[in-house]
């Protein structure tokens, strides 16, 4: 797993290029934008089908995601920084899925904070689902499934005294997402391929806050260096996902919070 992970961290910084990121004068509306789209790119996924096959099983390797992120790339924009290094976000870390009797199945993913640039982006996900499909042989998969998800993403800035023109100082912006899911999915194995789709609801409640040295007003509306945003919307996924001997490869596309995202894994299982 341990390789899985490292292999995960590389690909994330070989496709960024973060650099010039800046949070300063932030309207409420921005906050709640940016904190959507975070929010999403680190919601759970294993880009698995919602299915158990056989009394017990085990699947692991590394799941990768990206999504377009327009408003973050304006808020950096207007801060001040380069937006242009904003206008997509990235997810992923190496994975764990085992199902056990009862057809129930677990599923972790793993991404130790890692520096890409000049950001610091971390991520665990846990979820649990039971296949009523499997359970009561029904032709085909009917899961039901909760999971939830704890991301931050953090980097240091220069700002300037919002009371002492010209003094200067160093802010720390850290952006805690954190988001819980319920959903049902489908699935039906065709061949080697499983085909499937998850509906439900996602809560978010994300934290955006800044660690000054000076004096630094981060919100415009506020004087507060710390402020919350909790967020419910509804939630869907389909994807397909193939199974080659004891290889597995899926790709997933996901929308919540206005927001989609896609992803896609490449596993081992037996």
């Amino acid at each position: 797993m341990k390789k899985q992970i490292v292999a995960v961290s590389f690909l994330l910084s070989s496709f960024t290029a973060y650099g010039d990121a800046r949070f300063e004068d932030l309207s409420k509306k921005d906050v709640e934008n940016v904190t959507k789209e975070f929010a999403t790119n680190f919601t759970h996924t294993t880009a698995s089908a919602p299915s158990t096959n056989g009394l017990w099983g085990v699947e692991f390797g590394v799941v990768a995601a990206t999504m377009g992120s327009p408003k973050l790339k304006d808020v950096v924009n207007a801060s001040g920084g380069d937006g242009k290094e904003f206008d997509t976000l990235y997810a992923g870390g190496g994975f764990l899925r085992v199902h056990v009797p009862f057809d129930l199945f677990f599923e972790s993913s793993i991404l130790p904070t890692t520096k890409i640039s000049d950001v610091e982006v971390g991520n665990f996900t846990f979820g649990i689902g039971w296949n009523a499909g499997a359970f009561f042989n029904l032709p085909f998969d009917l899961a039901f499934g909760y999971d939830v998800s704890n991301g931050e993403t953090s980097f240091s800035q220069n700002v300037e005294s919002s009371d002492t023109p010209g003094l200067y100082g160093t802010s720390k912006i850290t952006l805690e997402s954190r988001t819980q899911k319920a959903w049902v999915g489908v699935s039906k194995k065709l061949l080697v391929f499983t085909p499937y789709a998850k509906v439900g609801v996602i809560n978010m409640n994300s934290e955006l806050s800044a660690k000054a040295d000076v004096n630094f007003d981060i919100f415009q509306y506020s004087t507060s260096q710390k402020e919350t945003v909790k967020e419910s919307s509804t939630y869907w996924a389909v994807g397909l996902q193939t199974d080659l001997s004891v290889l597995s490869i899926g790709v997933e596309a996901m929308s919540a919070l206005g927001n989609t995202r896609y992803a896609a894994k490449l596993g081992f299982s037996f």
